[in-house]
Order: C-alpha cells, then sequence, then structure tokens
C-alpha cells in the first residue's frame, strides 16, 4: 500500500508541477536539477533527498496564513518525493 501511495503522490505532484506557470515551473525545475545533483554526492555530503526536503521543504512550499508547524511534514514529504522523482516529474524536458 506504501508503494501506491507514493506513485500516488509523484503522478498527483507531477499533475500540479505541469500546471504552473512556466516561470515558476522553470524556477522549480532549475532548483530541483541542482538539488538532484547534491542528492548524487550525499556519500560525501551527507544530504540526501530526505535531509534536503527538510530544509527546502518550508521554503519550497510556502504556507497558508493561519497554517501551523505541522504542515512542515506533508512539505518535506511533498519536496522528497519530488527529489526522489526529478526525472520522472521533468519527464519532457531537456
Amino acid at each position: 500500500a506504501e508503494n501506491e501511495d507514493d506513485i500516488v503522490r509523484r503522478d498527483s505532484l507531477h499533475a500540479i508541477i505541469n500546471n504552473l506557470p512556466d516561470p515558476n515551473y522553470a524556477t522549480l525545475r532549475a532548483v530541483t536539477l541542482h538539488l538532484h545533483r547534491v542528492i548524487e554526492n550525499s556519500s560525501t555530503n551527507r544530504m540526501s533527498s530526505q535531509n534536503l526536503a527538510i530544509v527546502f521543504g518550508p521554503t519550497l512550499m510556502g504556507t497558508a496564513p493561519g497554517s501551523n508547524i505541522s504542515d512542515a511534514g506533508w512539505q518535506v514529504r511533498a519536496v522528497d518525493t519530488i527529489l526522489q522523482n526529478t526525472y520522472q516529474i521533468f519527464d519532457d524536458d531537456d
């Protein structure tokens, strides 16, 4: 079941990201590809997708007015999913 949830989350994020305005999409793509390169060196820099998601999740996802810290969990999960599935989410680009 967890694997199916991961696929559904990835596909949902893919659809959302593809509907972003072009400047937002291009910026997110550039940041994500850079962070993916950081992850490729995680054996040296200790920055796994989870660690980067913790650092960048709240910044990339933002918060709604009146939201609380419990939103951080879904932000981290969403960014971690994007980072782990970079090439599937940004599949038509190059």
